[in-house]
């Protein structure tokens, strides 16, 4: 017999409080990788990530796969906290559209992320709901800018969805809510007790011609996009350890590597890379957003440790400060010493991995980069006094060889 409503929601306050402090990233940094519990257990987006970047990720999504086997959708409806935030928004809302008409979206779009990430490229993991409620809350990182709010997009268009046609998110688009109704259905036909249903009925979820073609369907949608879209842009400047192919598939969105990033460089990319690569994480230093004055230290890898896909994989300090993320460039024409003939190599002076040499022109000696020890850490364009800055990272690699 199922509790009452009341103590339902006490439970799901509960957890709502306790995924929100998780989700804002405020845990010390010696338990820092706590961040990933709530993205982590979605099975949506740790099989994607792990199908997808070929990497074993963790066990923790294994849960939601076998709990809809015999209690059905029993995280959607008392533990998920974007489900709680929706349905909450449902109940207040004073709209009288209801769902009968609307098809269920959200078992296609499982479908979809499983197979296309299958196929190596999974399309649309970051319309899972733990990913959109774990970025609404990095979304308010400090400082907050019209950049950084983007990533409260999700979060705020389901709550929306929710205010115009009540409870259409968990009950109709939900592709984490889809994934575990399909589980629910096959558990029942395996059973052989679907509930008033044919036999033909109950298998249908499972077996019918239409899934088979949509995994088809959805496999060939991830060749084309590794094939299309799979190819890592290059002239931005990503987090340490990205994946080289398929990271913007890849990406959850979940922002919990901005949050995690102690000086604030890293910010959702806003069409840099295409659109597939909106709010994809990028590293913007002191050229792009001048009130930084930070760099990547080298000994710093928090954000590597906390990504729940495989987009990021988590390094060693030692491995941390022998990855490129980018190279230097230096741009003569801005730079005070180049064209200015006044001695200037403040750029060497804050480099911490000594890629910045010496040139004599002119009696002047201006500085170079060595781009085979240069990491694109970003110290030298944070220090740089020449305005325009003159000395600037990007992550084209095309850089490297001149």
């Amino acid at each position: 017999m199922p509790m009452p409503m009341k103590k339902r929601t006490v439970v799901r306050i509960a957890f709502f409080a306790l995924f929100s402090v998780l989700a804002l990233c405020v845990l010390p940094e010696a338990v820092r990788g706590a961040n990933r519990i709530l993205p982590g257990l979605s099975p949506l987006l740790n099989l994607g990530g792990a199908l997808g970047a070929r990497r074993f990720i963790g066990l923790l999504w294994v849960p939601l796969l076998i709990v809809p086997l015999f209690k059905g959708r029993l995280f959607c409806w008392w533990v998920c906290p974007m489900g709680f935030a929706a349905e909450t928004a449902s109940r207040v809302s004073p709209s009288k559209l209801r769902l009968a008409k609307i098809p269920w979206v959200g078992k296609a779009l499982a479908l979809l992320i499983a197979a296309s990430a299958g196929a190596g490229y999974p399309l649309l993991i970051w319309l899972d709901p733990l990913c959109i409620f774990n970025g609404f809350f990095a979304a308010w990182r400090q400082p907050v800018t019209w950049a950084t709010a983007t990533l409260s997009a999700g979060f705020f268009s389901i709550l929306t969805l929710s205010l115009i046609i009540p409870n259409v998110w968990c009950h109709r688009l939900c592709p984490l809510g889809g994934l575990q109704e399909w589980l629910t259905h096959c558990a029942r036909a395996f059973r052989g007790r679907g509930k008033g249903a044919s036999a033909g009925d109950t298998a249908s979820p499972c077996v019918n011609r239409r899934v088979f073609m949509g995994f088809a369907v959805s496999g060939a949608a991830g060749l084309a996009g590794s094939k299309t879209l799979g190819v890592r842009q290059t002239t931005v400047v990503r987090p340490p350890s990205a994946a080289e192919t398929a990271f913007n598939a890849l990406c959850s969105r979940c922002g919990n590597c901005m949050k995690a990033c102690p000086y604030g460089l890293i910010v959702p990319d806003l069409g840099e890379t295409g659109i597939d690569g909106l709010l994809t994480p990028v590293i913007k230093f002191r050229s792009k957003n001048p009130k930084q004055e930070k760099f990547c230290f080298q000994e710093c890898t928090a954000c590597t440790k906390v990504c729940p896909t495989g987009a990021l994989h988590a390094l060693s300090v030692e491995v941390k400060k022998s990855t490129p993320i980018g190279v230097a460039k230096i741009d003569k024409a801005k730079c005070i010493a180049w064209e200015k003939n006044e001695y200037c190599v403040v750029c060497q002076e804050y480099c911490p991995y000594q890629a910045v040499t010496e040139e004599e022109r002119n009696g002047v000696q201006c500085p170079s980069i060595d781009e085979s020890k240069c990491r694109g850490c970003g110290a030298c364009e944070s220090q740089c006094p020449a305005l325009p800055i003159a000395v600037t990272i990007t992550g084209d690699k095309a850089a490297r060889n001149g």
